[in-house]
C-alpha cells in the first residue's frame, strides 16, 4: 500500500535540488577561473621565452658573422636583414618582434653594436633584461611615458635593481637599447 510517507521519500530520492546545482556551478567556475589564470601565466612565460632567444639568437649571430671579422662599422638594419642576423621578410626587410614593434641593429663602432628591441611589456621587461645581461655592456630602457636609464652589466650581470632601473615603474611599454661588444 502507498501512503503519503512513501510518496514523500521517492519525491526526496529523485533529483537534485537547486544547493546541488548551485554547488556545482561553483566549483566548475573556480576550477575554469584557476585554468584560464594558468593559461594566462604560460603565455606571459612563452612570451618572455622567445623574446629573450631570439635576443640571444641575434646578438650571437651578430658576433659570429660581423664582429669576429670586419667589426660593427658600417653596420645596419638592413644589411643584418640581408646578413640574416635579424629575420626578414621576401624583400630583406627586417621583420618586427613579437610585440609588432621594430627590431634595429646598428654598428656604432667597430668595436660595439646596438640591438634596439621596442614595445616590450612592461611586466615582461625586467626578465628579459636579466636574462639577456650576459651577453651586453650597456643596457637603456626608455618607456613611452616616464623614464628609464642605463646600467652597465658588470661581468655580464645585472641586479634586479639595476633591471628595474632601466625598465621604469610607469607600466608602460618600454624600448630597449642593448649594446655588446666584439667577442
Amino acid at each position: 500500500m502507498i501512503t503519503s510517507h512513501t510518496l514523500n521519500m521517492r519525491r526526496k530520492q529523485s533529483g537534485i535540488t537547486l544547493i546541488e546545482v548551485s554547488i556545482g556551478l561553483i566549483i566548475a567556475a573556480i576550477v575554469a577561473a584557476a585554468a584560464f589564470i594558468a593559461f594566462q601565466n604560460n603565455a606571459r612565460r612563452t612570451e618572455v621565452q622567445d623574446n629573450i632567444k631570439q635576443i640571444t639568437e641575434i646578438i650571437s649571430e651578430s658576433k659570429q658573422k660581423v664582429g669576429s671579422t670586419s667589426g660593427y662599422t658600417g653596420l645596419t638594419t638592413e644589411i643584418a636583414a640581408q646578413l640574416a642576423i635579424l629575420p626578414a621578410d621576401q624583400s630583406g626587410n627586417a621583420l618586427p618582434n613579437s610585440y609588432n614593434a621594430a627590431v634595429t641593429l646598428v654598428g656604432t663602432d667597430a668595436d660595439n653594436a646596438t640591438l634596439t628591441w621596442t614595445g616590450v611589456e612592461a611586466d615582461q621587461c625586467s626578465d628579459i633584461v636579466l636574462a639577456v645581461s650576459n651577453g651586453i655592456t650597456a643596457i637603456t630602457g626608455t618607456p613611452t611615458t616616464g623614464t628609464g636609464g642605463t646600467v652597465a652589466a658588470v661581468d655580464g650581470t645585472l641586479t634586479l635593481t639595476q633591471a628595474s632601473t632601466v625598465c621604469g615603474d610607469q607600466g608602460a611599454p618600454v624600448t630597449l637599447a642593448m649594446t655588446f661588444g666584439r667577442r
